[in-house]
């Protein structure tokens, strides 16, 4: 062992002016959807993967592959700008309570995004956004434009394939079905469409599946129409009015059609053609001050709305 006075002295970080354009950020959780934020992190500039983990035995796999560290909660918000929550529903409110405990204590988190679904949040003294990747997508924001140009439109329909998740107990009736993922995750998107405050959700079983009707506040109805099937995946959002139909195709990467023409579109890495980056890139922002987008309260107004199955 080395017992010199200078083995001994505490080394400190002096911040430069890198660390100014670098927002820390932090991942709670292991699993599919953790591993794409921890990919997106390392492709958006200007971030930087502090570690994943936060919770014992849940992402040694992923912080090999990513090469960053397997951290503790208490590590995690004492070296990040900004946490990710990527953990399953029923431990969201406690996560996010143990991650606001520590910063009233000091840590200096500044903004949060978690991952749909969850049922309620507790108040956080930082912005918490909504975990919607696809609502930051560029060929879906061009895609919700075009529909907002609609005059009057009469249909309004999300309709989801895929397979049955094979992680945790998402695969699960005990967790909600079809329903809730990918139901609930997608219908962020299905509601930003819509434009209006959805007041009511009728829901009726479908083959391997349900359709909600959902109730606007100005009386119009949309679809969301989601089952578990075997195959490829298959998630569309279509739109109508007198004038013409849009058409926009989400996966394997969003794709947009007006009136049967496709609408050419900038080449994108697939992280940033679904979303993930610009994501990334706004939880950045909302940690350097601006204001969160969208906002959590999204998602558990979202889940209240639709009855219980």
């Amino acid at each position: 062992m080395d017992a010199s006075p200078a083995a001994a002295t505490t080394t400190t970080h002096v911040a430069t002016w890198h660390d100014a354009l670098v927002t820390r950020i932090g991942i709670i959780g292991g699993g599919k959807g953790a591993t794409l934020h921890a990919d997106a992190i390392i492709h958006t500039r200007g971030a930087d993967l502090v570690g994943v983990g936060g919770r014992p035995g849940s992402a040694a796999e992923l912080a090999a592959v990513a090469d960053c560290p397997d951290l503790s909660l208490e590590n995690l918000c004492a070296g990040s700008d900004a946490l990710i929550v990527a953990v399953p529903p029923p431990d969201v409110s406690g996560v996010l309570t143990a991650i606001d405990d520590r910063i009233a204590d000091g840590a200096d988190v500044k903004a949060v995004l978690v991952e749909a679904p969850f049922a309620a949040l507790p108040e956080l003294r930082v912005p918490v956004a909504l975990g919607a990747n696809l609502l930051h997508a560029p060929v879906v924001r061009q895609g919700l434009r075009e529909i907002a140009k609609m005059r009057e439109p009469h249909h309004l329909q999300m309709r989801v394939r895929q397979p049955k998740p094979d992680w945790g107990a998402h695969g699960t009736s005990a967790f909600g079905g079809p329903l809730h993922d990918p139901g609930l995750r997608l219908a962020p998107v299905l509601l930003s469409a819509a434009a209006e405050t959805a007041v009511h959700v009728d829901v009726v079983d479908i083959e391997h599946g349900v359709h909600a009707v959902i109730e606007l506040e100005s009386g119009r109805r949309c679809g969301l129409d989601v089952a578990w099937v075997e195959g490829s995946a298959t998630i569309e959002i279509e739109a109508a009015d007198d004038g013409g139909v849009i058409l926009m195709t989400l996966d394997p990467l969003p794709r947009l059609e007006i009136d049967g023409r496709s609408i050419p579109t900038n080449e994108f890495h697939p992280l940033e053609a679904l979303g993930f980056v610009p994501q990334i890139d706004r939880l950045a922002k909302t940690a350097a001050g601006a204001a969160v987008w969208p906002d959590a309260a999204i998602g558990s107004s979202i889940v209240g709305l639709f009855p219980r199955r």
